[in-house]
């Protein structure tokens, strides 16, 4: 058996080495190399995320209208109550408790309704550890549920922190928006306040008003620049996490479709399975909601820049409103690794999907 390893599996010997996988491999081997390819993926991770933070943190520095900080603090508050709600609430941990309470079924009905025999042991993972696992039945079931919560934990995390760094892009657009559609009515009524006669009025707008609309025309347009900048980053921070989980998801649906359909009349099993059916579906809302938003708020920017009264700034400031609209007229958006928008249509269509793969796999039950 070793020669045949040896002699037909010796490129996936090598392979798996690299990473730690290899069963012959010492055991520092195989804790030492996951750590240190596990570190170096998070690593990159992290130094995106510091600069994100970073350029939050500067978002607030350069946002200093009383409006344009009440909005950013309005979308930081609602942001913190998702992570929260999202954190804590049943979407995750409710499907995760009824997925972790199988195993210990047959313990706890051997205490409501107890038998002549003990019932058989199950198991949340079906992986064979080289003992009896019935022998050592609660260690492996304590190795089982702290994996669960582990990685659960880690997509938690994750997910918090990309509803979170979303919902600032939003509150940056809507903060644009709010400015360009007030802008010229603020200059208006600033300037009313100014003066108590009609023609020093009409002198300070034919001297000032004009070049206080144009800088604060070119403040809004570099705000709109750090938006887009920002947006680019989380995309390109998240772009693989999304990928990844779009691509688990989609092979949840293929080969689980086909376990639901084949374990219909037992019921215990099929549970398991649709919990994670759903809990897939719910992770990926979670991903596209917050990319639907920020494409609204995006595009919102271009409506609001269209309403504005235009015809009553200067010529060089209609020149950089073409800039702002053309810019404005292609929704910034999120992806799956550049190869899917993460938006509610796209949701919608993976949700129908589903339902007509599953329905189609019924016909030939």
């Amino acid at each position: 058996m070793q020669s045949a390893v040896k002699r037909y599996y010796s490129i996936n010997k090598s392979l798996l080495s690299k990473l730690g996988g290899w069963p012959t491999q010492s055991r520092f081997m195989k804790i030492l190399l996951p750590t240190i390819i596990t570190s170096f993926i998070f690593s990159i991770g992290f130094l995106e995320i510091e600069q994100m933070l970073s350029l939050i943190d500067y978002h607030w520095r350069v946002f200093t209208h009383s409006m344009e900080v009440q909005i950013m603090h309005e979308y930081a508050v609602i942001g913190r109550k998702m992570a929260i709600s999202y954190a804590v609430a049943v979407m995750i941990y409710s499907l995760m408790s009824l997925y972790m309470l199988i195993p210990v079924t047959p313990q706890l009905l051997d205490l409501l309704m107890p038998l002549n025999k003990s019932r058989p042991y199950k198991y949340l993972f079906d992986v064979d550890y080289g003992f009896d696992r019935e022998v050592y039945y609660y260690p492996v079931l304590l190795h089982s549920y702290l994996t669960t919560v582990l990685t659960m934990s880690v997509m938690i995390i994750t997910d918090t922190s990309y509803m979170s760094l979303a919902q600032h892009a939003c509150s940056l657009f809507a903060a644009i928006g709010y400015r360009l559609e007030n802008l010229i009515s603020e200059k208006n009524s600033k300037g009313s306040g100014r003066f108590k006669d009609a023609d020093a009025m009409c002198r300070w707008k034919s001297r000032d008003y004009e070049n206080e609309i144009y800088r604060e025309f070119v403040s809004l347009l570099r705000k709109h620049q750090l938006s887009l900048q920002y947006v680019r980053l989380l995309d390109s921070s998240f772009e693989l996490y999304s990928f990844m989980l779009l691509f688990i998801t989609i092979i949840i649906m293929s080969l689980l479709g086909i376990q639901i359909i084949s374990l219909m009349n037992r019921k215990e099993e099929m549970i398991r399975y649709v919990a994670i059916v759903i809990g897939a579906f719910i992770h990926l809302f979670v991903l596209s909601y917050p990319g639907q938003r920020i494409m609204d708020h995006s595009t919102d920017v271009f409506h609001k820049a269209y309403s504005m009264l235009w015809y009553k700034t200067s010529r060089r400031t209609t020149q950089l409103l073409s800039i702002l609209l053309y810019r404005g007229l292609t929704p910034c958006t999120l992806t799956a690794g550049k190869i899917y928008v993460l938006s509610m249509a796209n949701y919608a269509s993976m949700i129908q999907a589903a339902v007509s793969y599953f329905t189609a796999l019924s016909s030939f039950r």
